[in-house]
């Protein structure tokens, strides 16, 4: 692929520059990274039209866990993708549930009662290690329900 602000040599076998060109922006930086397949432009086009149809409630909490989504580092997206939601998906309806219920209250807290939360036994009472570790991943992630798989 050629760099953002060349175009194949004319015929005298300079380069020919556009008009727009922008010296300082480095190669590539178009804003799109790729080229898109006809199969994943089909199923942007798809998405999109259900998400039009969504009642703005839920296109809002869509928009939200998506900008979670953009703010968590790599790593956090990776520990998200192969250890948090295999065992989400994984869980029994009764334990995502009490996960849930106890992420609700947890959703807009700040970190410090958060922690204080997530660090009293009352709270997490009944809770398997496992299903606290879980809670408390999802919880610093900043998300109040269920994890969504990602579609990046």
């Amino acid at each position: 692929m050629r760099g953002a602000g060349s175009r194949p040599p004319n015929g005298s076998g300079q380069s020919v520059q556009r008009p727009n060109f922008n010296e300082n922006r480095p190669p590539n930086a178009t804003g799109r990274s790729r080229e898109y397949t006809l199969e994943e432009r089909q199923r942007f086009q798809r998405d999109e039209r259900q998400f039009r149809q969504l009642p703005p409630q839920q296109q809002q909490e869509l928009r939200e866990r998506a900008q979670v989504w953009q703010r968590m580092t790599p790593q956090q997206r990776d520990h998200v993708r192969n250890e948090v939601l295999p065992k989400w998906q994984q869980m029994p309806p009764d334990r995502k549930r009490a996960i849930q219920q106890r992420l609700g209250v947890l959703k807009n807290m700040p970190e410090s009662a958060r922690n204080q939360h997530l660090n009293d036994p009352n709270f997490t009472r009944g809770m398997s290690q496992e299903d606290q570790a879980t809670l408390r991943d999802l919880s610093h992630l900043h998300v109040g329900g269920a994890p969504d798989p990602p579609n990046e």
